[in-house]
């Protein structure tokens, strides 16, 4: 009875896709042989420190929330003594290039590795691979690995349309950093993000600039919330 329930378990899934929509799949699921004890999600808020002269401290004041991230920490086995391994027989080299060629290799169509979704019974995770660590650990006599323990980080992924209409960017209310791209000028950056390009003075003043004209390409900037009344003086 025990056998057949361990049969039973779930395993932990990784799907790739080669699109932003998850449609197009990039080839074969990798199946992890042997689920983890447990798993860790991480959450991280980005604050910008203001100071001014004669104070000792200050109220932090948001940036943008951090994508979320999930961190894995599984076995791959071929020694035959871990029950339902569903890749013993496999060779632990051949479960490495498995998990490879899904997580982390280039693919041809998209040239970038896939985008992911991680699914263990009803949890799932869309998200990219950011570190993969693997130390092999047991060995047969001719050195090839009879075990490896592997650690991931996966960083969640939002599809940009999705992602945009959740953040609702352009409230005026909320307060969001931007990153400068090449060409971008602060009137135009104040109407994508306020709807008013007369703003730029209040952003040059809140990100102290020495230059309205000339923006750093890849700088980033906060655009602090606004009164709605602001929004609407040029109107």
């Amino acid at each position: 009875m025990a056998n057949k329930e361990t049969a039973n378990v779930e395993k932990i899934v990784i799907r790739p896709f080669l699109d932003q929509k998850q449609k197009q799949s990039a080839g074969s699921d990798f199946t992890i042989p042997i689920n983890p004890e447990s798993y860790a999600q991480s959450y991280k808020v980005e604050a910008k420190q203001k100071t001014t002269g004669g104070n000792q401290g200050s109220a932090p004041e948001y940036k943008f929330t951090a994508p979320e991230q999930l961190k894995l920490d599984f076995t791959l086995d071929n020694t035959g003594t871990i029950e339902g391994n569903v890749l013993n027989g496999t060779e632990v080299k051949d479960q490495v290039d498995q998990l490879l060629a899904v997580v982390y290799k280039m693919q041809g169509e998209a040239h970038k590795p896939a985008i992911l979704k991680i699914q263990w019974g009803l949890f799932t995770f869309d998200c990219v691979l950011t570190t993969l660590d693997i130390n092999y650990v047991l060995f047969k006599p001719n050195g090839a690995p009879l075990r490896a323990k592997v650690s991931a980080t996966f960083t969640q992924y939002t599809e940009p349309k999705k992602r945009v209409a959740k953040e609702d960017k352009h409230s005026p209310d909320l307060f969001r950093s931007v990153r400068v791209a090449d060409g971008d000028t602060l009137p135009l950056l104040c109407y994508k993000n306020y709807g008013d390009p007369a703003l730029y003075m209040q952003v040059a003043y809140y990100n102290e600039l020495v230059s309205v004209r000339k923006l750093r390409t890849d700088d980033e900037l906060g655009f602090p919330p606004v009164k709605q009344s602001e929004t609407q003086k040029t109107s």
